[in-house]
């Protein structure tokens, strides 16, 4: 189910991508093979972009910079690449028989193609419409799981989301705690967990998200979790109620 949803969306999106670039002058199949050259840059951003952190605000809008620049480059050489492609079916050369140097240089890309503000609405539309069709589908099928990858100690640790009871933020490092008692260590910052994980995780504390099918409300400032206590601080305290079932 999550796979078909998210194979139908990524067409859709190639399908959207086409019609806004078809705008450009290009017939519909050559929208068709310019729009697929979208996929990338969108797919990068949906999963490149959440890991960043904001622990250190320089250094998140640093990270965030050069992720775009990034994608910007790639989404260039790869637009640049189609075009010549299109230009060349157009005159009748066959595929993988390239144009000479001096054609090459005098091929024209449409101005929007050439619109960096233009590629990251577009790469930014699709992207953001990834991550929604995985919250949907995570809200409204939370039987179907995504199984999370991760290192700890030098291994590649998967698991599911149920799998997880809670996470703690240790100074540099972040523990896994799963569902059989292991304590796995990473070092992706708790933020990032949070977003990887969804809906289905309650942050309670800047150090601690708690899986919510485990947990339960003993007080205002205390969850159990898996026979183990937790602290909830005031900042998280207001909503708890709504979410997690009192003991």
């Amino acid at each position: 189910m999550r796979t078909l949803a998210t194979i139908l969306y990524w067409m859709l999106s190639v399908l959207i991508a086409a019609f806004v670039v078809s705008s450009a002058g290009y017939t519909f199949q050559e929208s068709l093979l310019m729009g697929t050259m979208f996929l990338p840059g969108a797919l990068g951003a949906k999963y490149m972009l959440p890991k960043v952190s904001f622990k250190k605000r320089s250094e998140g809008i640093q990270g965030v910079i050069y992720i775009v620049l990034a994608i910007l480059v790639l989404e260039y050489l790869l637009i640049i690449g189609t075009n010549s492609l299109i230009e060349n079916m157009r005159h009748g050369i066959p595929f993988g028989q390239s144009s000479s140097f001096s054609q090459y240089y005098q091929i024209q890309l449409p101005s929007i193609m050439v619109n960096p503000l233009f590629i990251s609405i577009l790469v930014s539309i699709l992207a953001i419409g990834g991550s929604l069709i995985d919250r949907w589908l995570t809200v409204k099928h939370p039987e179907i799981e995504t199984p999370v990858t991760f290192c700890s100690m030098r291994k590649k640790v998967t698991l599911l989301p149920s799998e997880i009871v809670y996470v703690e933020s240790c100074d540099t490092e972040v523990i896994v705690h799963s569902s059989d008692g292991r304590a796995l260590h990473n070092r992706t910052p708790i933020s990032q967990w949070e977003s990887l994980l969804g809906p289905g995780f309650i942050r309670i504390h800047r150090a601690f998200l708690v899986n919510s099918r485990y947990a339960k409300l003993e007080s205002q400032d205390t969850v159990s979790v898996a026979d183990t206590r937790l602290p909830v601080s005031r900042k998280y305290q207001k909503h708890l109620n709504d979410l997690i079932p009192n003991s």
